[in-house]
């Protein structure tokens, strides 16, 4: 592993252009109009997809500059190499390293620019790579800063196996490749993320900047729309939202099951912190905030009251605000602060300590709709000293509208995922946002779905 310098902004440098026509057999006379190879290599263009444990580079579409035979692509004539940058873990230090590990190649194929399968001589070819919650991410995670960032550098080194060849249209062999190895996330098909507008910034009254994501539906009744909010965990904070918005895998809440749950259609609003949700002091303290106010509240409080005003079939009556860690203490700090404006919460390994929390003010909220989900094994933010006492007060105030799903631990439970004993893969305690994101959540008592549920909340 070679040492980097810390680096926290994306690469700028523009993507060549991946635009060029497809030729058939019967065409490929016309190869030679094609420009020739850059001199730093081919260019690629990687595919990123969302996953409940974050991000993962899962394949990358290279042009090529001459038109190659789909029948000479396969999976197993290629090696690709992953280099990025990473947390040193051996020295826990602030200083990064660079990292590299082999990418299985599971699939292999020409394809349109857009990367999409033909069975047509192309000049892009497509590899599909394994992946899975240790394998791909493009996130550096930072233990000292507690933040996400975008691995810089990203890189994919792309191979001809030894022995392998392709076949270009005119029956001649390619027996090596140049593949320019460096990854621009600015050219990167996300498809997660062009459901929502990643834009948004908002300046409060306190002088407080946040920044914002949204997705807007299409509102085919006329009728007035709930409003989801989503507030993210310590990691997603920053002013990149796109990192919000694949860390925790929030873009399910703009695909078609959560919004039928909510009726159809519901406005998502996901803002971001620049710092964390839980600072509370004005020298930027955080990480034992005693459960008091987060110097954000009025800040974003402002910027929902600014969002529904500009965005007028929002129905005031059915604002929904939710959110793990970080942004499930944001949730309980918004509720106390203004227990009436909100139409119900969904607090997920929520990390506002239950002794700052007076019993004036959670009979205040004591009738509110409030869903809390965490797992017993979360040693990040520990259940007996958050949420369990918590919940207690309420069930003794007998709080009509309480749910809960409490789980033993966080496990995979869609099958793709196993531990090196075959069992379910086991995430941290901490990551029981994993249940909710996957629709999994359902009320201990009732059964009740959870999105069932939020989609029936108004005051």
């Amino acid at each position: 592993m070679r040492k980097i310098s810390r680096r926290r902004f994306l690469k700028t440098a523009g993507a060549v252009a991946v635009m060029g026509s497809m030729l058939s057999a019967g065409a490929a006379s016309a190869s030679a109009c094609f420009d020739a190879m850059p001199e730093e290599g081919y260019p690629q263009t990687v595919v990123i997809g969302g996953y409940e444990w974050g991000p993962a580079v899962t394949a990358t579409i290279i042009q090529l500059d001459k038109t190659v035979r789909p029948s000479s692509v396969e999976a197993a004539d290629f090696v690709v190499t992953e280099s990025k940058e990473s947390f040193d873990w051996a020295t826990f230090s602030a200083e990064h390293v660079v990292s590299s590990a082999p990418r299985k190649v599971v699939e292999a194929y020409t394809c349109t620019s857009k990367g999409a399968r033909t069975n047509l001589p192309s000049r892009y070819v497509r590899l599909e790579m394994s992946y899975d919650p240790n394998t791909g991410s493009p996130f550096c995670y930072d233990v000292i800063t507690g933040k996400n960032t975008w691995c810089d550098p990203y890189e994919l080194k792309v191979e001809l196996a030894a022995g392998a060849s392709l076949t270009t249209a005119l029956g001649a062999s390619v027996t090596s490749l140049k593949v320019d190895p460096v990854i621009d996330y600015t050219a990167a098909q996300i498809p997660e993320l062009d459901a929502f507008k990643t834009d948004g910034v908002f300046t409060g009254t306190d002088g407080k900047t946040l920044t914002y994501a949204y997705y807007q539906p299409m509102n085919l009744t006329g009728k007035k729309l709930p409003l989801v909010i989503w507030l993210h965990g310590a990691g997603e904070g920053g002013e990149d939202p796109s990192i919000l918005l694949l860390g925790n895998e929030v873009t399910p809440l703009a695909e078609k099951e959560f919004q039928d749950a909510m009726g159809g259609a519901a406005y998502i609003l996901t803002p971001q912190t620049p710092t964390f949700w839980l600072e509370y002091g004005d020298a930027g303290e955080w990480g034992n905030n005693p459960g008091v106010p987060s110097v954000y509240t009025q800040v974003l409080k402002e910027l929902i009251d600014n969002f529904v005003a500009t965005h007028t079939d929002i129905d005031p009556n059915r604002i929904i605000i939710g959110g793990c860690s970080n942004g499930g203490y944001m949730t309980v700090n918004m509720v106390l602060r203004y227990p009436d404006y909100f139409a119900a919460a969904y607090p997920i390994c929520e990390a506002y300590k239950d002794s700052g929390i007076s019993d004036a003010e959670l009979e205040a909220i004591r009738d509110l709709p409030i869903w809390f989900i965490y797992a017993e094994n979360d040693t990040t933010v520990l259940p007996e000293v958050y949420e369990a006492p918590t919940i207690a007060r309420l069930k003794a105030m007998n709080a009509p509208n309480l749910r809960t799903s409490i789980y033993a631990d966080v496990h995979d439970t869609t099958g793709k995922y196993v531990g090196e004993d075959g069992a379910p893969y086991q995430y941290m305690g901490h990551w029981s946002w994993v249940y909710f994101f996957q629709n999994q959540c359902a009320d201990d008592v009732t059964g009740e779905n959870m999105w069932t549920w939020m989609g029936k909340q108004s005051k």
